[in-house]
């Protein structure tokens, strides 16, 4: 015994949305950083670093914290916070 033909509409809508969703799962899963990314910089983290900035200027200092879009560093005169997309490189201090 087959479904109602109105019914059988609801579940044919339900399957395309359910691809939909997949669809869009996938895409917000491949625009966040991977655990690489984070692993990366959660080494760094209480270790001193010389932090190239765009545009030039590096400074030295030590990884507090971070998040997705921010760093917390500690220079001689204080805490920083530097912005990820301001970064170029970061580069262990000995």
């Amino acid at each position: 015994m087959g479904l109602p033909p109105a019914l059988k509409v609801f579940e044919d809508e339900i399957t395309q949305l359910k691809k939909q969703m997949e669809g869009i799962r996938k895409k917000l899963k491949a625009a966040a950083p991977g655990p690489a990314a984070t692993d990366i910089l959660n080494r760094y983290i209480g270790k001193k670093a010389a932090f190239a900035l765009r545009g030039g200027p590096t400074i030295t200092a030590t990884l507090v914290e971070h998040d997705r879009y921010n760093c917390l560093v500690e220079t001689e005169e204080g805490q920083i916070v530097l912005l990820k997309h301001a970064l170029d490189t970061i580069k262990p201090v000995e």
